[in-house]
């Protein structure tokens, strides 16, 4: 689980939860590696279904003024009946659904239907909220910010990192904030790794952020036994 931090308060207020896949043969497998084959091979689903009921399970154990965030595969949006899935995993696990955040990507809507559409309304409808992760690398339409549910765009760390560096990288990161301000949603900038990082991020008006400057994933007991 990696913190999620306010950047004006330095307050944590939720956690990420990464899959990490530890072979035994193998060593440590990124999930880059790992996550592909899963979706290809149809594995995904289980895998997600566990993650998603596994994270839930977790943050019902933290203080309740903390929320937990679960990667959501385009595989799992596309076959399987989502909603039903995460509403089987708060009722599981009992967590309150306000405390739960669906990270999607942009190649969701490459493929865009009916279907996907009702399904993401069906998980606000839950009480869920629903963060678009890596924006700005993949799907070029933004069109579907004013038709889907989103509460919060997450600033990819090819941006973040060179932000400090390239114009044009700040640049995107700026318009990317004054976005999300005008559509009334938040923002979180991941892979920040520089106190300089911090402090362009602060002053560009990011609301959040993930990276090793603040924290390294932990694992879950680790994490527990520091909430607690």
């Amino acid at each position: 689980f990696q913190p999620k931090v306010d950047l004006t308060k330095w307050q944590v207020l939720g956690f990420e939860a990464l899959l990490r896949w530890n072979h035994p043969e193998h060593g440590e497998i990124p999930p880059a590696e790992f996550i592909p084959v899963a979706e290809e091979t149809g594995l995904i689903l289980a895998i997600g279904e566990w993650a998603m009921i596994e994270a839930c399970m977790q943050a019902a154990r933290w203080p309740e003024a903390l929320h937990v965030a679960v990667n959501i595969s385009p595989v799992q949006v596309m076959a399987q009946n989502l909603p039903d899935a995460v509403r089987h995993a708060l009722q599981l696990s009992g967590l309150a659904p306000h405390r739960l955040e669906l990270e999607i990507t942009e190649s969701v809507f490459i493929n865009e239907n009916r279907s996907t559409v009702s399904r993401l309304h069906a998980l606000r409808r839950l009480g869920v909220a629903i963060a678009l992760d890596d924006f700005g690398t993949g799907y070029s339409s933004l069109a579907y910010l004013r038709r889907f549910p989103i509460d919060q765009l997450k600033v990819d760390r090819s941006f973040v990192q060179d932000a400090t560096v390239h114009p044009d990288s700040a640049a995107i990161v700026h318009s990317i904030i004054g976005l999300a301000r005008n559509l009334r949603m938040q923002t979180v900038a991941e892979g920040v790794e520089t106190e300089e990082q911090r402090a362009f991020l602060q002053a560009a008006g990011c609301d959040l952020m993930q990276g090793y400057l603040f924290s390294r994933p932990l694992p879950a007991q680790e994490l527990h036994d520091k909430l607690m």
